[in-house]
């Protein structure tokens, strides 16, 4: 439920900022925070997928094996983006 929610919140500010109901460059300080609040949720995300593929590994199966590797995957991906996200934010200051 609440990756649903994180999901949805995140599809509506695309769309607002695609509409122009949202602009970064209007309010140009919010681009820090934003950045900010962005690797907090990769970060939170990696850890998510971590606990996803710890879940799907238990379950067993015949499949169970690539579907921890590319949970795995996603997880790590994602840790760089958090990196490469905290990276960003000493750079936009």
């Amino acid at each position: 439920m609440h990756a649903r929610i994180a999901a949805d919140a995140l599809e509506r500010l695309v769309r607002d900022v695609q509409s122009g109901r949202a602009s970064w460059e209007t309010y140009p300080a919010s681009v820090a925070p934003a950045v900010d609040d962005l690797a907090r949720i990769a970060t939170a995300a990696a850890a998510v997928l971590q606990q996803l593929a710890a879940a799907h590994g238990r379950r067993g199966g015949p499949r169970a094996g690539q579907g921890v590797a590319a949970l795995h995957r996603a997880g790590q991906d994602v840790t760089t983006a958090a990196t490469h996200l905290r990276t960003a934010r000493h750079t936009v200051r």
